[in-house]
């Protein structure tokens, strides 16, 4: 009994720091500004929990997207979060402002106007 104890605390430990810290994956910048620009997968659209793609904006040297993965939609038992960063020095230097997100990446940057990109969206004029 006094075994099974510590290892229960050590197995739930291990399980709330894999939920909470989720993984984190270096992209590309091409990969980067195309997930930026497209919405996340919604393989099943008629059940109430949905995925989500966030962008979360510049922290330290790298700008990142956080994507929430449901249970029912593919993300495990548990449901899965990703986090895509990609450093700042690869991006071209007009991120994220020449870049149109999807039309449902919800801002998650601190201080953000509006839940959607889109709606916060403003495109630099071109001549």
């Amino acid at each position: 009994m006094k075994l099974s104890t510590p290892m229960t605390a050590c197995i739930i430990l291990s399980m709330l720091l894999l939920l909470a810290g989720g993984c984190a994956t270096t992209i590309p910048a091409t990969e980067f500004t195309t997930k930026y620009a497209t919405n996340i997968n919604v393989p099943n659209p008629d059940l109430a929990e949905l995925p989500c793609r966030i962008f979360l904006g510049r922290h330290k040297d790298y700008y990142r997207i956080k994507d929430v993965i449901p249970h029912g939609q593919g993300g495990g038992f548990f449901g899965k979060t990703v986090v895509w960063k990609c450093p700042t020095a690869e991006l071209p230097k007009d991120f994220p402002e020449a870049y149109q997100p999807g039309d449902m990446i919800i801002d998650g940057r601190k201080g953000a106007k509006y839940k959607y990109m889109i709606q916060a969206y403003q495109g630099k004029k071109r001549d």
